[in-house]
């Protein structure tokens, strides 16, 4: 299957020809042999960070399954633009400071940035918790792919899973750039697996039949995540 560029390809398709800023993410990859220590320094220093930085919101997430390496967490930050995003001083004073406040050794193996081609409804507070399945995938038709993720969230919604909602991204740097990252996210890890028990039903295997046409899995990953800063 042909790789493509999703900054180019999907983004004109998704997003409206007149000029406006797209919302962008960032993650930084951290592996630590303690993970609920450096959740919970994110907890305490997660706004002035966020702040210090620019983002509308931020949050930690422990890995659960599918991932790189042990003791894998995934810090990130949404921003209202690519601009704000990449223009952020990721080593200010404000960061290094809440940095020195950090007693567990840890190593940041990825430092990412997404568009956020697919966006989900609603918003996020501080203390928020969900559960994410994440889903790396390689599409030459993301047009047809993204319409595909909205029909199945519109018929998990009509089945008793309107808590279940889809957001696409697409990789802007790293090994992974042109793909996407498909994030199925959920109140509750069962509620996740819940819906994944569901995608052999009759309402959901002939949509899952069509992805299987236009979409080459890449890696997937299930996690658990909390807000630690929101600006509204």
């Amino acid at each position: 299957m042909k790789k493509i560029s999703l900054s180019a390809a999907v983004m004109s398709l998704v997003f409206s020809a007149v000029a406006s800023a797209t919302p962008a993410m960032t993650v930084l990859t951290v592996n630590t042999a303690d993970p609920l220590a450096y959740a919970e320094w994110t907890k305490s220093s997660g706004e002035a960070i966020a702040k210090s930085v620019g983002a509308g919101a931020g949050g930690i997430c422990l890995s659960s399954g599918g991932y790189y390496n042990p003791g894998e967490l995934y810090y990130w930050h949404l921003f209202d633009s690519h601009a704000s995003a990449m223009g952020a001083n990721s080593y200010n004073k404000t960061v290094m400071g809440e940095l020195k406040k950090l007693d567990v050794p840890r190593v940041v193996n990825r430092s990412d940035v997404y568009s956020v081609v697919m966006p989900s409804a609603g918003s996020y507070s501080r203390g928020d918790t969900f559960a994410n399945w994440n889903v790396v995938v390689e599409t030459d038709q993301p047009a047809a792919y993204m319409a595909g993720l909205q029909r199945m969230q519109a018929a998990a919604a009509d089945n008793g899973f309107g808590d279940i909602s889809f957001t696409g991204y697409a990789f802007q740097t790293g090994p992974e750039a042109g793909n996407m990252m498909i994030v199925v996210q959920g109140p509750s890890g069962d509620r996740v697996g819940a819906f994944l028990d569901e995608t052999s039903s009759d309402w959901a295997a002939p949509i899952m039949a069509e992805f299987s046409g236009m979409r080459k899995l890449k890696h997937g990953f299930t996690m658990t995540c909390e807000v630690v800063y929101a600006a509204m």
